[in-house]
């Protein structure tokens, strides 16, 4: 990590904490490919009509955005049996390595965290209290239930979660594991930090401008704690 990652790291006030990847594999119990095919079965069932190809998708989340477009009015259904796939799915998760570690070092350096997530909030809760980690969040973002739209990239969870921590945008930092998150962050004005869990994630993190790229979560929890307490 370079001197000037470090620094983005060290001057954050506050941090905004994806969920599936930098904290667990939140489809490790219930497999995302197998979540999306279910999803697509049972919209078949209750007859709603879709693109043939909806059946070969295997994101779930990507399964919820289609169906609200051609099935507004099925979207309650689909997104309650997205989230109760979560539910089930997050019982089986372990944490991130270093993730708890990045947490606790976040709180005893006296910087709020909060969970903002593409997945559903009490999937997130779930994992927390399974863990005896929610005591380390502040608060928890997660999918809206009126609109799949919502989501990352769209700014709204990132501006729920800032307004709550009252808190400027470049005080912050952003800590996820996905495309979209980078782009969003980069969009509301919030110094980022990419976890590369993947091979060929670190470049293409880099090249959409991400302030931060580590491989290691506790990379970033021993930069925090480093730092020392917010003065």
């Amino acid at each position: 990590m370079t001197p000037e990652e470090e620094n983005v790291i060290r001057r954050c006030r506050a941090v905004l904490l994806d969920f599936d990847g930098p904290v667990c594999d939140a489809f490790a119990g219930y497999p995302a490919p197998q979540v999306a095919r279910d999803m697509v079965a049972r919209a078949t069932d209750a007859g709603v009509s879709f693109p043939s190809e909806l059946s070969g998708e295997p994101d779930p989340m990507e399964v919820l955005r289609r169906l609200f477009k051609v099935a507004p009015e099925w979207h309650s259904e689909a997104e309650r049996v997205l989230r109760e796939a979560e539910v089930v799915s997050v019982a089986e998760a372990l944490p991130t390595p270093g993730a708890i570690e990045f947490m606790e070092a976040c709180r005893e350096t006296g910087r709020p965290l909060v969970m903002v997530s593409n997945n559903s909030p009490e999937a997130v809760v779930a994992f927390l209290e399974k863990h005896g980690l929610a005591k380390l969040a502040t608060g928890v973002f997660g999918r809206s239930r009126l609109s799949p739209e919502l989501m990352k990239p769209n700014p709204h969870l990132l501006e729920a979660a800032l307004e709550a921590l009252a808190a400027a945008p470049g005080d912050c930092l952003m800590v996820g594991d996905s495309l979209t998150d980078i782009e969003v962050a980069k969009e509301v004005g919030v110094p980022v930090a990419g976890y590369a869990n993947k091979v060929g994630k670190a470049k293409r993190f880099q090249d959409l401008g991400s302030d931060v790229v580590t491989e290691n979560m506790m990379e970033l929890a021993t930069q925090i704690r480093t730092s020392g307490l917010l003065a």
